[in-house]
């Protein structure tokens, strides 16, 4: 019995280990996302060095080259309004 209890915890371990990875990947796509917009369009300026937390990540239309269009959700540091984008990765 020991044994199962000690393989779940594990299991679960793994588990948290790889959303904790996945959410790091995301976040990193937004920031970039949000870097690329404040260079390129000039919006969103600081966005992505004052990013808090990303609330929402919903794909939108996906491409033949393993991209996506995606509506972001996200907060910057020092404010509690949600702000919103499209990005594409």
């Amino acid at each position: 019995m020991s044994g199962l209890i000690k393989l779940a915890v594990v299991g679960a371990a793994i588990v948290g280990i790889g959303f904790w990875i996945a959410e790091g990947v995301e976040r990193q796509n937004v920031r970039d996302c949000l870097a690329e917009q404040s260079q390129r369009y000039g919006i969103a300026r600081g966005h992505d060095v004052y990013l808090s937390d990303v609330v929402e990540v919903e794909v939108y239309q996906t491409y033949g080259d393993n991209t996506a269009t995606r509506f972001v959700k996200y907060r910057i540091q020092g404010s509690h309004e949600l702000q919103s984008t499209t990005c594409r990765w």
